[in-house]
């Protein structure tokens, strides 16, 4: 399990880049092993901000997510917890991702929104699920 708290922010984006530049990646184990990690919650809300932001930039690779992060902003709860998220290590990953090739982009969208997705509390789940689906994380590969 990566040490999201004591390593590194450039190894920390360099582990992420590694796991998610696989086009079979499945976000479920790497979420549910950090599923307890604030770092991880932190990195969640800093990742859907960067990318809903208007200087984001997009193409049909990783178009979809950014879509889907502008929208996830606006649900009141996510609304929250993004105001409150105060982490310059978990700021600075989120950024160092964000230079990574788009389509490597759009897999770590997916792990981010499936860690968001299990880290809520059944009603917020409900909501994203009745918003979004389900599956809401699962993000078309292009």
């Amino acid at each position: 399990m990566m040490d999201l708290q004591n390593t590194d922010v450039k190894e920390i984006a360099k582990y992420f880049s590694d796991k998610v530049n696989n086009f079979l990646f499945q976000p479920q184990p790497i979420a549910i092993e950090q599923k307890n990690s604030s770092d991880m919650k932190d990195l969640d809300h800093y990742w859907i901000k960067l990318i809903s932001g208007n200087t984001y930039k997009t193409d049909a690779r990783n178009e979809h997510s950014a879509n889907l992060a502008k929208s996830l902003v606006t649900v009141p709860f996510i609304q929250k917890r993004i105001a409150k998220t105060d982490n310059s290590r978990m700021e600075e990953v989120a950024k160092i991702m964000s230079c990574e090739h788009k389509t490597l982009q759009q897999t770590f969208s997916s792990l981010v929104f499936y860690h968001l997705q299990i880290t809520c509390s059944e009603q917020e789940q409900q909501v994203l699920s009745n918003k979004y689906g389900a599956d809401f994380y699962r993000l078309p590969l292009i």
